[in-house]
């Protein structure tokens, strides 16, 4: 979550992880202490009286025949000090003061009836002058603002990891790939008049500054491409037109350490003998005798050489310090099968073509319909990259339709460094030596002689418009997570899904041999076919990827100073006030939905998350949370702090309080308002974590 309460994916998994979830849970009500602590040594120091001193709140909740309303009290002098049991707070309760309106009323009744309306005690809060009132009122955001700080330069002095802005995967026809960014990047600035950063971070940096530009106009981007420095201008496109929020369509870079997945993803790769051999963290080091550094290079030879068999050579390391002992191994790594169903779906024409690409220096336009790449027919879309491979570094005559007719150009070829199966979802697919992406359509080209998609009887100009999984009983005895619904899968409910997207879900990412019912239009009648396919091993065709994952990276910066840390620590505060104020003007004019904010449960989500990630992490994570409290709490809504200082400051400019009957409508309006806003973001974080329970 980077960051401003902004939801960025289902961290239920985490919650799951007790030790974690605990420091989320310390940390979180360490925020809400410091807040009230200020308020409270304000109170004091201005000879307030304080009954009360929790960290969340206690009402009174009856359950049969107990009633709660804590979890731990204790009276200490004159003051109560407790933990309540519902965590969406936390209060000072001083005498004379009272956000409850129903309450303050009550008193002042009660001081009538006891002939003494309009005299307060003297550690009354409402005997303190105004100056006095607003400090605490202040002190809350006052501390916030400055543990914010603390806790960053404490992140800094420890060294904070975070994942950094180097470019491994650029969608086919989003905005960062048409611009011309390319995997092996690394991005150095993201906003206007920045100084190249080495450090930017892809999450907290590169992903917020994109939500914050929007849609509606270009971002910069600096870039080291090798020893050059280049500058882009990126609009961020929503990927689909209901989506939360815009994307420039990258990924980051990972390191060359294997990263082992569960069960359910051996068994869509086929529960290959090489995986089994290998660890997580074990490092890649050569490819054929050929040492290798990065991911990228990595990926450049799976683009070019998917039909080879290759050794992989690892490094292994065991045991810590000096005892650590380091040991190489070699695995051989076969082609992995293209999962063929005989179905060849409709290319579109060319949607986009790559700024500086082969593509655009010699010609091809958009609209232009791929018929051949050197000697292969363009015909099967999804393959076409792989199939087209062989060309890379080589000028071979690329043959268009163009306004009906067909027009050959000779293209030098560069070399890939990525390739349709690792197209991100709803992304196109692309030639990348050539520069061009396009999409597959649910209308069938052709289907092939002797494929499954045959025997099932499909044809040429049928229409896919249903697929739902039919996994055999042994199937669904074999271990893999397979849905518990009988639905078709949602990649093909929507009209706008490209086939690519569906295909994958469908046939590659599947244990090998899942049955997929097949619902399609016949061209031309009123028949609908319904048929099951089993897809097949290709003999010819291969997965580029070949299921290999390696390990993000997480390098840690640590300051060089004391005084670095805190100059951090004050950047990085007031870099999470500016956002918090910006998202919620993004908020209040609808650039921003709702729907992208979280709630207390995603605010722990994201804090359990952040603790699995080291202290630092957390502290920092810590660090926004208290910017954001600062000023949510400091907002002109009665029964928040910013509330209270307006009355207040409306009390010293006229020389008198608010009138009592406007303040107690201000106060319920404003108590409406943030309750209306809780049970919001409340029931977002029920509909994030327990969609079941909202259908």
């Amino acid at each position: 979550m980077d960051y401003v309460l902004l939801a960025e994916s289902n961290y239920w998994g985490m919650l799951t992880n007790l030790g974690y979830f605990a420091m989320g849970v310390a940390g979180l009500g360490l925020v809400i202490f410091i807040h009230e602590l200020g308020h409270f040594l304000a109170a004091k120091a201005c000879g307030v009286k304080c009954l009360r001193f929790y960290v969340g709140f206690n009402p009174s909740i009856k359950i049969g025949p107990w009633t709660i309303s804590h979890f731990w009290k204790k009276q200490w002098g004159e003051t109560e000090y407790g933990i309540g049991i519902v965590p969406l707070g936390g209060y000072v309760q001083m005498l004379g003061q009272d956000d409850n309106p129903a309450a303050a009323e009550e008193e002042r009744a009660k001081a009538k009836a006891e002939g003494r309306e309009g005299q307060y005690d003297p550690r009354d809060y409402r005997a303190k002058s105004v100056p006095q009132r607003m400090m605490i009122i202040s002190a809350g955001v006052t501390f916030n603002v400055i543990s914010a700080v603390i806790f960053a330069a404490i992140a800094y002095m420890i060294g904070v990891s975070y994942t950094p802005c180097d470019v491994a995967l650029a969608q086919p026809g989003g905005p960062a790939w048409v611009a011309g960014i390319r995997p092996g990047d690394q991005i150095l600035a993201v906003t206007p008049g920045a100084e190249p950063n080495e450090n930017l971070r892809y999450r907290k940096d590169l992903t917020l500054a994109v939500v914050m530009n929007g849609d509606k106009q270009p971002m910069p981007i600096m870039i080291r491409r090798g020893d050059k420095i280049i500058d882009f201008d990126v609009q961020p496109k929503k990927p689909f037109p209901d989506a939360d929020f815009p994307l420039l369509g990258i990924s980051h870079e990972n390191t060359l350490k294997f990263a082992k997945q569960g069960e359910d993803f051996e068994l869509a790769a086929g529960n290959p003998a090489w995986m089994d051999k290998l660890k997580t963290d074990d490092l890649l080091i050569e490819v054929d005798g050929q040492p290798i550094s990065t991911y990228v290079e990595l990926k450049q030879i799976l683009a070019t050489r998917p039909a080879d068999t290759l050794k992989l050579k690892f490094e292994r390391t065991e045991g810590n310090g000096d005892a650590a002992e380091k040991t190489t191994f070699e695995v051989e790594v076969p082609p992995t099968p293209y999962r063929q169903t005989g179905l060849v779906m409709e290319m579109t024409p060319i949607l986009h073509i790559q700024e500086g690409s082969p593509a655009a220096e010699h010609g091809l336009k958009v609209g232009d319909k791929l018929v051949s790449i050197g000697d292969e027919p363009a015909a099967d879309g999804y393959t076409l990259s792989s199939r087209t491979a062989k060309y890379a570094g080589e000028t071979v005559d690329v043959v268009v339709n163009r306004d009906g007719e067909e027009v050959t150009i000779s293209v030098p070829m560069r070399e890939p460094t990525q390739y349709n199966t690792q197209s991100g979802y709803r992304s196109e697919l692309a030639v990348d030596m050539l520069g061009v992406s396009y999409s597959l359509e649910r209308r069938v080209a052709e289907v092939l002689p002797g494929s499954p998609a045959e025997a099932a009887g499909l044809q040429a100009g049928d229409e896919i418009r249903t697929l739902r999984l039919k996994p055999t009983d042994s199937q669904k005895e074999s271990g893999y997570g397979w849905p518990t619904h009988d639905e078709p899968l949602s990649l093909v409910k929507n009209e706008e899904i490209a086939w690519q997207d569906a295909f994958n879900a469908a046939f590659q990412y599947l244990p090998a041999g899942v049955p997929v019912e097949v619902i399609a239009d016949r061209e031309g009648t009123d028949e609908t076919q319904t048929v099951l396919i089993t897809p097949v091993d290709s003999e010819d065709q291969f997965v580029e990827h070949r299921y290999l994952v390696f390990v993000s990276p997480a390098p840690k910066y640590v300051a060089k100073s004391v005084g670095e840390a805190f100059a951090l620590g004050v950047q990085e505060t007031g870099s999470g006030m500016g956002q918090v104020f910006a998202m919620l003007r993004k908020l209040v004019t609808g650039s921003v939905p709702l729907a992208g904010f979280g709630g207390p449960g995603t605010i722990l989500a994201v804090a359990t998350s952040e603790s699995s990630q080291g202290i630092g992490r957390l502290l920092l994570f810590l660090t926004l949370i208290s910017a954001n409290l600062a000023v949510i709490n400091f907002l002109p809504i009665p029964v928040l702090d910013g509330g209270h200082m307006v009355f207040l400051a409306y009390e010293g400019i006229m020389g008198k309080p608010l009138n009592e009957e406007w303040m107690m409508r201000l106060t319920f309006a404003g108590f409406a308002f943030v309750a209306l806003l809780m049970l919001c973001v409340i029931g977002l974080d029920i509909n994030r974590f327990l969609p079941w329970i909202t259908g």
